[in-house]
């Protein structure tokens, strides 16, 4: 549920504003007006995070209408109406915002503030005299009004106080867009309607968050989600097909369930797909024959069952939980299936069949029916195998080219070998060079091109974590007025081409090129990355 106090960084930009507009108010010479600019700026970022979360919630509900559109659909349809409401009451005060930019000359691209940021005559023009700011204000009392008709009616009161869109009117008898805006310097309009563009970006934030957690209000609450394969059996013969089912299956890890094993009642039946209904009962009596609890551990429950003779066997069982109205419990039927073979050896990598060389290279071995103390292998190429604590063993090879894993069991006193499993060992793909670890080649505006500080090499789709480290690359700026080269050890650019960016050097026209790129792999290896090309499109 949404607090019912405002969120420390809304409590700390409006505090800011404040201590800022008393300090005009006893006019304070041109460091106010350029702390204003700050501010702006730092409501800017704070819009753009608020921006993210909202935009991350909003996938998070795509994500629950993927699992259950009958259940979110409700509350996506009131997320959404919240978003539309506050996008309305933003891009109003955007609309005002570039009025007021625009009027007092836009901003100067060497300094960063606004031509005529000290002008008190633009804001009082357009919001006192044109009644502008009145609009503003009935355009936040009406946003407000309708967000807090949107949730349940039981949790109106706690949106009351949290929802930041507030209208203080004066109590002197002078107008609101008066006390806000007359003799007002355009800086700190433009930072009071960011402002407000921040209040109805929190808002939608409280809202789309409120009703994201109501979906599963009142449901089983679950913490954890694992992926499930059921199989009719997971041994087959040869030329037939493996069959399964593969889903996706949430469970809680503090709330646990009583499982029982035992063979089934005639309450217990399969619908038409095939599955087993869920079953409601005003007792906690499990409707199964001779039942048997099984022990639960943070969530799962833990059936062990002894392999005594080779083949095929069967149990069913239910689940237990107590139904969340508390008029009673909820059994879910389940069966499982187990064979017991004879020896075999199974060797599986954890990630692919694939071994990169220069890498900690994962991989599970076990033959079926041994201890997994008696269980030894061994790599019959060049390299390492070491063998962890919990019986899985790490591969690093040397070398590329195929090569075998080798299985032997100690069964009966003696060791024997089981079997083995063919791997292709490959080095690892060359990195692609980026800017921070998150831009490449293309287009860029100067202040952002301004914030990056090195080359990062990235791997994309792959599996293993492989560190490559940058040893060094050559900086071609492409200037006006010529072209300068640099060359930088290290990750980091080079101190004097940092000396440009920093004195704003490079601007709109300018194309930077890094290029020779040489980095060290995991083999220790020396690879030659593909080259960055960025131009510089405004500034």
């Amino acid at each position: 549920m949404a607090s019912t106090k405002l969120p420390p960084r809304q409590r700390m930009i409006n505090m800011m504003y404040l201590v800022l507009t008393a300090m005009l108010a006893l006019n304070v010479t041109a460091e106010v007006l350029n702390a204003f600019k700050t501010v702006d700026d730092g409501i800017g970022r704070s819009n753009q995070s608020l921006d993210t979360k909202n935009a991350s919630l909003f996938s998070d509900f795509q994500m629950q209408m993927n699992m259950d559109a009958k259940k979110t659909e409700p509350f996506k349809l009131k997320a959404e109406e919240s978003q539309k409401i506050c996008k309305a009451l933003y891009e109003q005060l955007e609309q005002y915002k570039q009025q007021v930019i625009k009027q007092a000359g836009g901003y100067d691209p060497q300094s960063g503030q606004l031509v005529s940021n000290d002008n008190i005559d633009i804001a009082t023009r357009l919001f006192v005299e044109e009644s502008h700011g009145k609009k503003i204000k009935d355009a936040i009392k009406k946003s407000r009004e309708q967000l807090l008709a949107l949730p349940a009616e039981e949790d109106k009161g706690q949106f009351t106080s949290s929802i930041p869109l507030l209208i203080d009117e004066p109590k002197d008898g002078l107008s609101w867009e008066f006390h806000k805006f007359n003799h007002v310097p355009t800086v700190a309009a433009v930072t009071l309607l960011s402002k407000y563009q921040n209040d109805a970006l929190t808002a939608e934030n409280q809202l789309v968050e409120y009703f994201y957690k109501k979906i599963d209000y009142g449901k089983h609450k679950v913490d954890r989600l694992t992926a499930l394969v059921n199989s009719p059996s997971s041994y087959i013969m040869q030329g037939l097909p493996y069959k399964a089912n593969v889903m996706l299956t949430a469970y809680s890890s503090t709330q646990n369930p009583d499982v029982f094993i035992g063979s089934f009642t005639a309450q217990v039946k399969k619908n038409a797909a095939g599955n087993y209904d869920e079953i409601s009962s005003p007792t906690e009596i499990p409707p199964l024959n001779n039942p048997q609890k099984v022990d639960v551990s943070n969530g799962l429950g833990k059936i062990q069952m002894q392999g005594n003779n080779v083949g095929e066997s069967k149990y069913t069982g239910v689940i237990r939980v107590k139904d969340p109205s508390g008029s009673g419990y909820k059994f879910y039927p389940f069966e499982g299936e187990y064979q017991v073979a004879a020896k075999s050896a199974v060797v599986s990598p954890t990630n692919m069949n694939v071994l990169y060389a220069g890498l900690d290279n994962p991989i599970s071995v076990s033959v079926p029916g041994v201890a997994q103390r008696d269980v030894t292998a061994s790599f019959d190429g060049p390299g390492i195998l070491d063998r962890k604590p919990d019986g899985s063993y790490m591969v690093k090879p040397s070398g590329k080219g195929k090569y075998k894993v080798r299985v032997s069991a100690k069964v009966g006193g003696n060791t024997m070998p089981m079997g083995d499993m063919e791997f292709r060992v490959k080095r690892v793909p060359d990195p692609v060079s980026t800017l921070d670890g998150t831009y490449g080649s293309g287009n860029m505006a100067a202040p952002r091109f301004k914030s990056t500080t090195g080359i990062v090499p990235k791997l994309e789709n792959f599996e293993f974590p492989a560190r490559f480290d940058i040893i060094s690359y050559t900086i071609v700026a492409i200037l006006p007025d010529g072209i300068t080269k640099y060359t930088c050890t290290g990750p980091r650019y080079d101190s004097k081409f940092k000396d440009m960016l920093d004195k704003g050097k490079i601007k709109k026209g300018c194309t930077v090129v890094f290029e020779d790129i040489v980095a060290k792999g995991p083999e220790g290896d020396r690879r030659q990355l593909s080259p960055i090309a960025v131009a510089i499109t405004n500034n």
